[in-house]
């Protein structure tokens, strides 16, 4: 995306943030997330208290076994079908009018909902279950755009990857113990009383916490609403389209995620009766691994991504994905455990089987992955997405997840009953498709890539201590400026920032056949000297004006050669020629810990220690466009160093 607002002065240096003066205490004991914490947790909970308890009941009522797998084919694709229908009339509303107060309608419409629901389940008629769950489908399709695009009117910048850890792992939970108690309680003899008071409280419980959500600007009070479905949805992807790369491939990533988890979670009680030889509590302990794996998964993910969007996650979930798919789909030899022929396991015996207990390890890895592959994503969308387009973006976003969960029926109808593959095919099958699908994400975007190279190298070699990342403006070009000590320093700046950053480099080391692939992908831009190539030097500097004028943020080091001795050297004129071509913001910074280290010029190169090696980025404040001087920028360089990195350096 472009980005149309003109370049001048330090109030590029800022952005408008709601949240960015909030404090920033725990979320989960603050007014500002819980509420709505609380209401989607209960949502959750009560969709599949619901939806559970009539699946079985629709399977008890009919007449045959086909019958039964009718009605569960239809009651899930009544509750998908107004995701299809009016996810873009959603996007739009919740674009154009203040949230907390559609939470509230929306919560309050859950009322009579589930009273109807109740009904249905008292009288057990199986069409008014039927529309009982179109309706819940309904109410859920309006609920989704506002819980997504809400956030990041309420939490910090930094706040975000928490944030929609703490969403997606309450969800999972939700989904685990609402299915578990939906099944137990439908079973008993006073069972549908018991789920029609629960879901009567559930709702009613989800209402009252959708009270104390703060109030939500609309994003686009001026957007033109339409009930027209068709136009609605055609205008949402046309707002996903205008979205960068980035954006719209992570709606794809999630919504392969769903394709995955559906297809698991459907395949998951045959797979643990027919291969792994479980019972049905086996069954029920798979389920709680799986789901609470990613609860877990989404979790850590902001721990391992240093509470910020970390990108360089998403391929490292994508590959564990792969990997534990292709394990879980090799067949245990289940007969070996078995006293009996052709008897079930139960969970003590399958804890106690060898490589029986395995299968659960990975099911349990593989939703661990599933929270480091989808919580960055669904935070990248809501950061990078424009302001007065993300409830529009995330209605697109959830209708392609019901086209992908459709899509997950189909391959599970024809592997399992046309082409009668067995359930490991399956899963075999999954992992290979879910290798190419990255690899086109990742060929599409090499920022995934890129940062997930630096992530490992960061994680792997060093201990990156990072101070006054917020000095980088969340939006709008800036430059940024710093010392140059080794040939990883733009690594480290990189991982250092929340955005992508076009670094300047020679020319020869950029189109040097080890580096020019890496270089390329992230985007540099090559500079020669002014009297070897001038057409190629004054050619970078056109590339970074243009850069600046679509708003992105480029990196130069302005000593133009790598230390000698560890000293900052002069800096040089470049940088003043090119604010004065592009008066933009420009944010010191300084890099300690790299002098020595195996890609400095110190030493000869060698293996790294075994320890960590301690890594400093300082940030400083932005300089204003009519202040910035070569020599008063390598001032402020140097006292970066003192201040911040006095003990590294």
């Amino acid at each position: 995306m472009q980005n149309k607002e003109p370049i001048h002065g330090a109030d590029a240096t800022k952005t408008a943030h709601p949240s960015s003066v909030s404090d920033q205490s725990g979320l989960l004991s603050s007014k500002r997330f819980l509420p709505l914490f609380v209401t989607q947790f209960f949502s959750a909970l009560n969709d599949n208290v619901y939806k559970q308890a009539v699946l079985l009941l629709l399977i008890f009522q009919a007449a045959s076994v086909a019958d039964g797998a009718l009605y569960s084919n239809l009651a899930a694709g009544l509750f998908i079908l107004p995701f299809f229908l009016f996810s873009g009339m959603a996007g739009q509303l919740a674009e154009k009018n203040e949230k907390s107060r559609l939470i509230r309608i929306i919560k309050f419409c859950e009322i009579p909902i589930m009273v109807i629901g109740a009904i249905s389940i008292l009288t057990q008629l199986i069409w008014l279950m039927l529309a009982t769950v179109f309706l819940m489908g309904l109410q859920s399709t309006f609920f989704g755009p506002l819980k997504y695009s809400i956030l990041p009117q309420h939490v910090a910048r930094d706040e975000l990857t928490k944030a929609n850890g703490l969403v997606e792992s309450g969800t999972f939970v939700a989904i685990l113990l609402g299915t578990i108690f939906g099944t137990y309680y439908i079973t008993q003899e006073a069972g549908p009383m018991y789920i029609s008071i629960a879901i009567l409280v559930l709702a009613t419980v989800g209402f009252i916490s959708s009270r104390f959500i703060p109030l939500s600007p609309a994003n686009d009070p001026e957007l033109n609403f339409t009930f027209n479905i068709f136009s609605s949805t055609k205008d949402v992807f046309k707002t996903l389209n205008a979205q960068t790369e980035s954006v719209g491939k992570s709606v794809v990533g999630i919504s392969w995620f769903w394709l995955i988890g559906a297809i698991i979670l459907t395949a998951l009680p045959n797979y643990v009766k027919h291969e792994m030889g479980g019972d049905e509590l086996v069954v029920t302990a798979a389920l709680v691994v799986f789901s609470l794996s990613i609860a877990i998964g989404s979790l850590l993910c902001e721990k391992l991504s240093r509470s910020r969007i970390e990108l360089g996650i998403v391929p490292f979930g994508a590959i564990l994905i792969t990997v534990f798919l292709f394990l879980l789909s090799q067949e245990p030899n289940i007969s070996a455990y078995r006293d009996v022929p052709e008897s079930l396991l139960t969970v003590s015996e399958v804890f106690a089987s060898g490589d029986m207990i395995y299968h659960l390890i990975w099911m349990g890895a593989i939703g661990i992955a599933a929270g480091f592959y989808t919580v960055p994503l669904y935070a990248l969308i809501q950061q990078r997405t424009e302001e007065n387009s993300r409830s529009r973006v995330i209605a697109a976003n959830n209708v392609l997840n019901a086209l992908f969960m459709v899509g997950s029926a189909i391959i599970s109808i024809v592997t399992l009953s046309v082409l009668e593959w067995s359930i490991p095919q399956l899963l075999l099958l999954l992992a290979g498709l879910n290798l190419l699908i990255s690899v086109y994400i990742y060929t599409k975007v090499p920022e995934f890539f890129l940062r997930f190279v630096i992530y490992m190298l960061a994680i792997c070699m060093y201990r990156v201590r990072t101070k006054g990342e917020k000095n980088i403006p969340d939006e709008g070009p800036a430059v940024i400026i710093g010392n140059h000590v080794s040939f990883v320093d733009w690594m480290f700046i990189l991982a250092a920032s929340p955005r992508p950053i076009r670094f300047v480099v020679f020319a020869p080391i950029y189109y040097s056949k080890s580096l020019h692939w890496l270089f390329k992908m992230a985007k540099a831009i090559p500079i020669d000297s002014e009297k070897a190539n001038p057409v190629a030097f004054q050619r970078a500097f056109d590339d970074v004006a243009h850069a600046l004028e679509r708003g992105e943020l480029v990196g130069i080091f302005p000593e133009g050669k790598l230390t000698g001795d560890g000293s900052i050297d002069t800096f040089r004129r470049g940088i003043e020629r090119i604010i004065s071509r592009s008066p933009v913001p420009v944010v010191p910074l300084h890099l300690g810990g790299l002098w020595g280290s195996m890609f400095s010029r110190k030493t000869k190169w060698r293996l790294p220690r075994l320890r960590w090696s301690l890594v400093s980025v300082s940030i400083g404040e932005a300089v204003a466009p009519k202040d910035v001087e070569a020599d008063a920028l390598r001032a402020k360089v140097i006292a970066l160093k003192e201040e911040h990195s006095p003990d590294i350096d």
